[in-house]
């Protein structure tokens, strides 16, 4: 039998860029690829993780419940300890004779690292006046990235969040309003302002250091 190319395989629990949520790999990651029209009694496939092959070999079902239907596999979360791109495919194996065929790749990323490391500096407020909005900059912080969360404390309670931007990145520093609304409750006295970040695999950075504020509404 002459093989035709085989489709890459689909990973549900990826984002359309490939991400992987670091929760989505609290179990082991499934794994669905198109079975072709052309399957023979005895044919069977294998997943591909890196070229090379893991978990165990699968009879495709004869014929197809449905030419174009879904088979799904899986592979063990074990192998996404490290971060980095992985490359998902599988192997079909012709009956008689165990020909191969790989299909093409789809690839995925794992990104485990803590945003800020082991340490996020406070909010600055260039100014202390304050109308009707105090804005405070955030300066940059380890693994910064498109996508991040920053989500803000004020005496431990939850304040506005902030989902930073490309052009944050590189163009302008990162503005996080507080409006009277968010500091009412806390005055007049001392409040605490601290943030967090969460990034968009999940991962969740320690608090920072706090900046003390004094509010006069």
């Amino acid at each position: 039998m002459t093989m035709r190319t085989l489709e890459a395989p689909f990973i549900p629990a990826a984002e359309p860029d490939g991400l992987l949520m670091t929760s989505s790999l609290d179990n082991d990651l499934t794994v669905t690829l198109k079975a072709p029209s052309f399957v023979r009694i005895g044919d069977s496939f294998q997943i591909l993780l890196n070229n090379r092959t893991t978990g165990p070999v699968q009879a495709f079902p004869v014929p197809p419940t449905e030419i174009g239907s879904h088979l799904e596999s899986h592979i063990s979360k074990n192998e996404f300890t490290s971060n980095g791109e992985y490359k998902i495919a599988y192997r079909y194996i012709s009956y008689p004779g165990e020909n191969i065929t790989d299909s093409e790749a789809t690839s995925v990323y794992v990104d485990r690292t803590q945003p800020g490391a082991t340490l996020l500096a406070p909010l600055i407020f260039p100014t202390a006046t304050f109308s009707d909005r105090l804005t405070g900059l955030l300066p940059g912080y380890a693994g910064m990235q498109q996508g991040d969360v920053v989500q803000t404390l004020l005496n431990g309670s939850p304040g506005p969040n902030h989902t930073v931007t490309a052009d944050e990145l590189t163009l302008r520093p990162v503005e996080i309003g507080f409006t009277r609304e968010h500091l009412q409750p806390h005055a007049p006295g001392m409040v605490s302002i601290e943030y967090a970040v969460t990034d968009r695999a999940g991962n969740t950075s320690i608090t920072s250091l706090p900046m003390l504020v004094s509010v006069q509404l």
